[in-house]
């Protein structure tokens, strides 16, 4: 979502639920109400569960098993637990996506921006998802039963990008973690700049049939944190980190589906982003747009230009790991 360009073209990173063809994936998703739930909860928990998502009766019930996080999330870490859970809608408008975390005090390591910028990196398009958890975790698994929801629906999910969308809740996570008590930084921020990086990637990516270098993706990466005033506030492993993996990201061929979702959430959080998203937009209006087009060289300068033209985000408990 660019501060500077209002996002209304746009790429897609939301890796979560992958779609049918390792570099492409589909433009709708088909899925019926499903309900998934950790196998760790006791019966007690599984019906408080229900119905804090507000699980319609009937609806479809699969189990996430803590032998399945593994293969479902492309990691190795030794799960041991699995509580966290999702209700999966049919959205109600065309090819969106909404998230909402049902309970942000269980929920302890992953922000609803985050999931919601990770399930449109994995392909996610027309559904609405719910996340809750009856105990204290990260919340990687109620990714896994996002996952296994969409492949009991008969989606076949890429395991690269899947992968991608793991690798990207990993770094926004820490990052968020690690400089959340700086007055300069909000996840939201943080979040809008990733959004702003995929736009950027993806409109190389158009205009150079399809590539894009890993030093481009690199400049695009600094560029873009500089213009969020996030470059100054995130350490220099912070930034290595989000570039490769925007590097990652880059592998990833995208739906028009998908570059309208990723553009839509660059607005929203635009929209709500508050005092910061105004001080990065003032930080841009100063760029001078002569000196960006001789130092980026090549693809930024053709990013720049279309700039000018449009304005002549392991289920682990704080205590636990499941």
């Amino acid at each position: 979502m660019k501060l500077k360009k209002m996002m209304t073209t746009g790429l897609a990173s939301l890796a979560l639920l992958g779609i049918t063809a390792p570099a492409a994936f589909a433009d709708k998703v088909a899925i019926e109400p499903i309900f998934t739930y950790g196998e760790s909860l006791n019966a007690a928990q599984l019906e408080e569960t229900r119905e804090t998502l507000g699980v319609a009766e009937g609806t479809n019930e699969l189990v996430v098993a803590v032998n399945e996080l593994n293969g479902l999330l492309q990691d190795d870490y030794p799960y041991s637990q699995v509580y966290s859970s999702t209700y999966i809608t049919p959205a109600d408008s065309d090819g969106a996506v909404s998230m909402e975390i049902l309970t942000p005090e269980t929920i302890t390591a992953i922000t609803e921006a985050q999931y919601k910028n990770a399930a449109i990196t994995a392909g996610a398009v027309d559904v609405d998802i719910k996340v809750a958890s009856a105990v204290k975790v990260d919340g990687s698994g109620a990714l896994a039963g996002v996952y296994k929801a969409f492949a009991d629906s008969g989606n076949t999910l890429d395991a690269a990008a899947v992968e991608v969308a793991q690798e990207e809740l990993a770094v926004t996570s820490a990052v968020t973690e690690e400089n959340q008590a700086d007055s300069g930084y909000s996840d939201e921020l943080m979040n809008a700049a990733i959004v702003e990086m995929k736009q950027d990637i993806q409109e190389a990516k158009d205009a150079n049939n399809g590539n894009i270098s890993a030093d481009d993706i690199r400049q695009i990466v600094e560029d873009v944190l500089k213009n969020y005033n996030l470059d100054t506030i995130l350490s220099s492993d912070n930034i290595t980190n989000i570039q490769n993996l925007m590097i990652n990201f880059g592998d990833i061929n995208l739906t028009a589906a998908q570059k309208e979702q990723i553009a839509a959430f660059g607005e929203e959080l635009q929209a709500t982003g508050g005092e910061l998203f105004e001080q990065a937009k003032t930080a841009w209006s100063n760029v001078d747009q002569e000196q960006l087009k001789e130092d980026s060289m090549g693809i930024w300068e053709s990013i720049v230009q279309f700039f000018t033209n449009l304005f002549g985000g392991n289920d682990s408990t704080t205590t636990e790991t499941e």
